[in-house]
């Protein structure tokens, strides 16, 4: 008991520091953004209209890091993961609103991307995002000539991974919070559903809203195994140079990996884990062409 009892505190003073830390930057990023008070919305615009972006939106664990790390080293290119704080408590709001997504692009973000980069050379600005997710619409309408790509990976290694992290468990600030809408099938089954059911649903419903909204999927597997399919799909419509032997030495260098895991490999999974899967991402997951 006591030592269940120590592993609960220290993950809630975990849960808290990050909370503290999450807050503070968000503060000192919208002070930041705020105190330019002589910017205007027309220097913004233009610089908008002077550069080329693209954003890869994908759900955590689905080789973001990766991706995002590789792109950066293309010739006259900046590409993020995830830059800034404020983006964390963005999704939640723009999870459950899209009025509070337009209004985070329109009255901040795009600001804040001028700000953090004005001062760069470069001619294509990219993010590699999980956190953008739910502000695919206002992206499109504020960045029109911008490219997009919903990057997806199987569920079964996404979900496996997540069941070894924090994602989902009460207290943790990127997820605590997540529920389906009232719509959602499976909103009146939330309380009933355990953890790893609730990492299924997380993984089908953000995939089904970027696959339905951008209709321009790729998989992570084949942009790491093929690089034709790198080249064609994110090089070539971005305006990327990376070369495939740097594609290839970076392929090998695993970024973010998980260092242990709850479940074992998808392959043995027991009845309950594979049955409760095909029934939540079954569909999800053919869509996506990962089953026939």
């Amino acid at each position: 008991m006591s030592l269940e009892l120590g592993r609960s505190a220290r993950f809630w003073w975990k849960m808290r520091s990050e909370r503290v830390r999450t807050e503070l930057s968000r503060r000192i990023e919208t002070l930041r953004v705020a105190s330019h008070v002589a910017l205007t919305d027309g220097e913004v615009e233009e610089w908008i209209a002077s550069k080329k972006f693209f954003f890869i939106l994908a759900i955590g664990r689905s080789g973001t890091t990766f991706l995002a790390h590789l792109l950066n080293m293309s010739r006259d290119a900046v590409v993020f993961h995830e830059p800034i704080r404020s983006d964390v408590d963005a999704y939640r709001r723009g999870f459950f609103s899209p009025d509070d997504a337009e209004r985070y692009i329109a009255s901040f973000r795009k600001k804040e991307m001028y700000l953090r980069t004005r001062k760069k050379d470069f001619t294509v600005y990219g993010e590699v995002n999980s956190l953008l997710r739910r502000h695919y619409h206002p992206l499109r309408r504020h960045f029109p000539a911008a490219g997009f790509l919903h990057l997806v990976r199987d569920g079964r290694d996404v979900v496996r991974t997540m069941m070894s992290t924090d994602a989902l468990k009460p207290g943790f600030m990127w997820t605590w919070w997540l529920r389906p809408h009232e719509s959602d099938p499976f909103f009146s089954q939330w309380s009933t559903m355990d953890r790893f059911a609730k990492l299924c649903w997380y993984w089908r419903v953000e995939n089904h809203h970027l696959r339905t909204s951008i209709r321009n999927t790729v998989k992570f597997e084949e942009v790491t195994r093929n690089y034709d399919c790198f080249e064609a799909r994110i090089l070539r419509p971005f305006g990327l140079v990376i070369p495939q032997s740097l594609w290839k030495e970076q392929t090998g260098v695993h970024r973010n990996p998980t260092s242990s895991y709850a479940l074992p490999h998808w392959r043995e999974w027991d009845a309950y884990h594979t049955r409760t899967f095909e029934t939540i991402c079954g569909d999800e997951m053919r869509a996506n062409g990962y089953l026939q």
